[in-house]
């Protein structure tokens, strides 16, 4: 451990909260969401963003000019990481909050906090990544670091592609009961049934319009997850190219099995990536527990040093006062 890859965790555990807030993307489980998990993230992201962090400073630092943007890029990823903090664990948050002692998601906010949790991610990845290529050049990386940024990558995007297809699939459901109620009000306001009509389209309706937009938003996640992806396992790859088939079911484009029903290729399309995370996540969780284990000792030690050099100065500052008293009594 030296202190180039104790910088960079501090910025990297700050991917690994917006990661795991991709939880409030899914349906809780049985008991809700865990309260005591949430505010741990909660204490931990205000930790890891306050202005003294190594993130904090990184920004301060990066003063280049932003794109289409009057801040520089250092403020710019500052103010969005911060606006994440507020909309998800802030004391008026929006997205994410407590009401009675329990974690509730505002379901109509659920694309804000996948824009959050994706496009902060890939921010963060990338901060890190250009630490490890400069410390490469510079002989100073450590192969555990480069070994946890690899193993990051599949272990991430195998979870957020998990989340699109829920939330696809959770707007699917939406849209096609917005179309319902829309075919319902034609029939009983004009007596037509509007299906019958030639180029019928239900997104002429605001309701279902809307709900379009944002699945049409949502397959937009995926594209640019897939785009960034760095994984270049079989099975990773096979997967991603699996979801990106099985969304044509959707436009009725791909048609279902003999015998299957729309339902069916529904939960299938939701749980491409299920049976693959476990395995991403023990490669990230032997490789995390490693260095976390060593970047624990590294500041042990460095904590042993600076109380040694604390005492160490208290005792000159004391054999110094007692000089100047024997001094004082001499005269």
């Amino acid at each position: 451990m030296n202190e180039q890859t104790r910088y960079v965790m501090a910025i990297y555990e700050l991917g690994i909260i917006i990661r795991d807030s991709m939880e409030y993307l899914l349906p809780p489980g049985k008991n809700g969401f865990d309260l005591k998990v949430y505010k741990s993230r909660k204490q931990m992201c205000a930790h890891l963003i306050d202005e003294k962090s190594p993130f904090q400073i990184f920004c301060n630092n990066n003063k280049a000019k932003a794109k289409d943007s009057d801040m520089t890029v250092g403020e710019k990823i500052s103010s969005q990481v911060h606006e994440f903090y507020d909309d998800v664990y802030g004391e008026e948050s929006r997205i994410v909050k407590i009401d009675h002692d329990a974690v509730v998601v505002e379901t109509s906010l659920l694309l804000q906090l996948m824009d959050y949790c994706i496009g902060l991610h890939e921010t963060i990845s990338d901060i890190c990544l250009g630490f490890q290529n400069s410390f490469e050049k510079a002989g100073t990386l450590e192969p555990d670091l480069k070994q946890l940024l690899l193993c990051d990558d599949p272990f991430y995007r195998s979870i957020a592609f998990r989340s699109i297809a829920t939330v696809f699939v959770v707007k699917f459901a939406e849209y096609n009961t917005a179309v319902k109620s829309y075919v319902l009000a034609e029939r009983k306001k004009n007596g037509v049934d509007p299906t019958k009509q030639p180029g019928f389209d239900p997104k002429v309706d605001p309701s279902c319009a809307f709900i379009s937009n944002e699945m049409t938003r949502v397959v937009g996640f995926f594209n640019f997850l897939r785009t960034h992806n760095k994984s270049h396992d079989v099975i990773f790859e096979d997967s991603i190219k699996r979801m990106q088939d099985d969304f044509h079911y959707f436009d009725g484009s791909k048609k279902l099995a003999p015998g299957e029903k729309l339902q069916d290729a529904m939960k299938r399309f939701e749980t491409i990536f299920v049976p693959i995370i476990p395995g991403y996540r023990d490669a990230w969780v032997r490789i995390f527990n490693k260095i976390f284990g060593e970047l624990n000792t590294y500041e042990k030690e460095m904590l042993k040093k600076a109380e040694a050099l604390k005492k160490e100065k208290a005792e000159e500052a004391s054999k110094e006062e007692k000089k100047d008293t024997s001094k004082d009594e001499e005269k």
